[in-house]
């Protein structure tokens, strides 16, 4: 079985970088934070400069969530698995390859996820700059749009692979 380590890599890359975006630009963001938005961009929640940054760090251990659910795969009974044609998948001829092509689409999934942390992260900084503060729309639904496109174009990657029986 050959080892595809790219999405492994990618999720780790994303996620460092993740990480030192919110380390080094925590300054930017005010003392007090507009921290949600409601449906036209306009701010319903504030909190402090700390609490915001301690909940976006927290968020860094998304990417965590899905290594471990890899991880966890591998040790899953048949029974844990909702695939299509599952006994073909499964077998024990197969098994070892299904649950790499799985982890490999969680890793691509938590690589997903990372970019939107990453940009809602930097929407509310960008948000926080501009007076009065509000979520600039024009570019929270283009990476809302993206993101689900994203999951969308996985999601059929995904079925299409365990639909098809050879």
């Amino acid at each position: 079985m050959k080892r595809n380590l790219a999405p492994v890599l990618a999720l780790v890359l994303l996620s460092v970088g993740y990480m030192v975006l919110i380390a080094g630009s925590a300054s930017l963001l005010p003392e007090r934070v507009a921290i949600h938005f409601g449906l036209g961009g306009e701010v319903d929640r504030w909190t402090s400069r700390s609490q915001t940054i301690g909940f976006f760090e927290v968020l860094t251990v998304v990417p965590l969530i899905f290594v471990v659910l890899a991880l966890v795969l591998r040790w899953s009974p048949a029974g844990a698995f909702n695939l299509p044609h599952r006994d073909y998948w499964l077998a024990p001829e197969r098994r070892a390859q299904t649950v790499s092509l799985i982890s490999r689409q969680l890793m691509w999934m938590g690589c997903l996820t990372v970019l939107l942390l990453a940009g809602i992260y930097g929407l509310t900084i960008l948000a926080n700059r501009l007076t009065p503060a509000r979520l600039p729309m024009n570019l929270f639904l283009p990476l809302l749009g993206g993101f689900l496109a994203g999951v969308t174009i996985w999601s059929i990657v995904f079925v299409r692979h365990f639909t098809k029986v050879p």
